[in-house]
């Protein structure tokens, strides 16, 4: 099964530019640069915000959520992991350099669906932007540069930004003005300003901006108001081009924004200094009850001889849409910062029904009010490779790839019929990669997260995979202990195969308890 093409991951992008940083020959030094973490540097605070909108009708957009800080800006560290303007990843040379890797979430376009002057416009969605930055920092006035490319493919646009920092650093706090030339592609400014042909009214004439450029000024400061609380206080002023100006969707010249945010931070998390490496057990066997909600779509292609489907095996088909499934997960570490790992589930269902509505299943035509037993089987086997970037008595975050073989068979057979059973099918192997983290809390309780994800095309198929794994887990000594969580596996896939020639969409969510064995 040739891989033909694959798409852009997280991950992918992550491990690429930890590539191609510029590090002496030996890895250990990137590798205790990144160790060299300490999660009770953060605080967790609230943060109230306000944001003044370009769009026609729109007035200032007031936000309250919560969020991680540090109490120093990261103009003034050296640290690894970015919080400032977004979430991201970075690492700061001996002689002054900083290369990384940033994201953030592009909210702009909910303007257009908050004005009622602009009801006839289709919405502009959200999205998530990243990219590399690069910066020198051997001047008072610091720079940096970042571009940002949009993931979730809404406009195919990017943005680039030139940004010049004077941070500021007091006993308590620090203070950092800054000035920001944004540089807006036409994909991203016809997106977000413009209006299409098919938008067009004699209210709103077609209109494109073309590519743009903007001018922001901003103010950062923090204030330690004891060991564990920091007062944090933005305001920012950015000047739009005139091609933005003249568009029929916007009514403004300038935009203000600003926040307010109060930070705590309890040293919640133990000390990084880990006890008992020489007593760490090598391999540890989770045996696990999942309690399913499943949700299960055929997209059936239309052919010379059958119409398009779309079958709901659940609602449709009456296959139960919750049920119990076994799952079983187990490790295996060696030296240390290495593991292997296995996961396994299955589900087996058997149902019938009475059809409500005619149905092309297969090559096989069932007629409303026909008594169909249907029968369903999924299995999911993940088999991958972890290595710690991170592992200390505070915390554990690594990387994953491996193969994820998944299994889908569903087939309907009339009740007492002559015919054979008319049955689709997926049964392939697909590469995963993903991240993995966990955080004790104390000696009993840790909280740990794993997630696999992978977009791709093969010869048969095109679709995605994604699995979710939260725990919360109670240890009663070393060799034993049990937990509770949560977990998602999502797929779709397309094939024109003759097995399923269609679209499948199979989503299995909910909670689960498990024994965990370590020895």
């Amino acid at each position: 099964m040739p891989l033909r093409a694959t798409r852009i991951n997280l991950h992918g992008l992550i491990v690429g530019l930890l590539v191609t940083l510029p590090i002496p020959a030996s890895a250990g030094p990137l590798l205790d640069y990144i160790r060299n973490y300490d999660l009770n540097d953060y605080a967790l605070g609230l943060s109230v915000g306000t944001a003044q909108s370009p769009y026609l009708g729109s007035d200032y957009s007031n936000t309250a959520y919560p969020y991680l800080t540090s109490f120093r800006h990261s103009s003034l560290t050296d640290d690894w992991f970015l919080l400032q303007d977004g979430m991201g990843v970075r690492f700061v040379t001996d002689n002054h350099w900083e290369l990384g890797l940033v994201g953030r979430i592009q909210t702009l376009g909910l303007g257009i669906s908050n004005s009622d002057e602009l009801l006839s416009l289709e919405d502009r969605r959200w999205t998530v932007e990243a990219g590399p930055l690069i910066g020198w920092r051997g001047f008072p006035v610091h720079v940096q540069f970042r571009s940002f490319w949009e993931a979730p493919d809404r406009h195919s646009g990017t943005t680039s930004e030139l940004i010049f920092r004077l941070p500021w650093e007091h006993q308590r706090g620090y203070i950092v003005p800054s000035v920001r030339v944004k540089y807006l592609s036409s994909d991203y400014s016809d997106y977000y300003f413009g209006v299409g042909s098919e938008e067009e009214t004699a209210t709103y004439p077609e209109y494109q901006p073309g590519s743009a450029i903007n001018t922001h000024v901003e103010l950062s400061l923090g204030y330690e108001l004891s060991p564990h609380w920091l007062l944090q206080a933005k305001v920012g002023l950015e000047f739009l081009d005139a091609a933005i100006k003249a568009s029929p969707t916007v009514d403004r010249s300038q935009l203000w924004s600003g926040s307010i945010s109060l930070a705590y931070n309890p040293d919640l998390f133990q000390p990084r200094d880990y006890e008992g490496a020489d007593k760490d057990q090598k391999v540890e066997i989770r045996l696990g009850a999942f309690n399913s909600n499943i949700d299960t779509t055929l997209l059936l292609d239309a052919t010379d001889t059958k119409p398009e489907e779309d079958v709901d095996i659940e609602d449709f088909l009456g296959a139960a849409d919750k049920e119990t499934v076994a799952q079983l997960d187990a490790y295996y570490r060696f030296g240390f910062y290495h593991r292997i790992d296995l996961g396994y589930f299955e589900l087996q269902r058997l149902s019938s029904t009475t059809l409500q509505r005619d149905v092309w299943f297969g090559d096989q035509f069932y007629p409303e009010g026909t008594d169909v037993i249907t029968g369903s089987e999924s299995r999911l086997l993940r088999l991958g490779y972890s290595y710690s970037l991170m592992r200390d008595g505070q915390k554990e975050l690594g990387l994953t790839a491996g193969l994820s073989y998944t299994r889908y068979e569903s087939n309907v057979r009339v009740d007492d019929g002559p015919q054979q059973p008319e049955q689709v099918r997926v049964n392939t192997i697909l590469p995963t990669f993903g991240v993995f983290g966990s955080v004790p809390f104390g000696d009993k309780w840790r909280l740990g997260a794993d997630i696999d994800v992978f977009a791709l095309d093969f010869d048969r198929y095109d679709g995605y995979m994604a699995y979710l794994a939260l725990d919360l887990e109670r240890r009663f000594n070393e060799q034993f202990g049990v937990g509770l969580g949560y977990n998602f596996y999502g797929m779709r896939l397309k094939s024109k195969n003759d097995d399923l020639n269609g679209t499948l969409r199979v989503r299995h969510q909910g909670p689960k308890v498990y024994l965990s064995v370590k020895f």
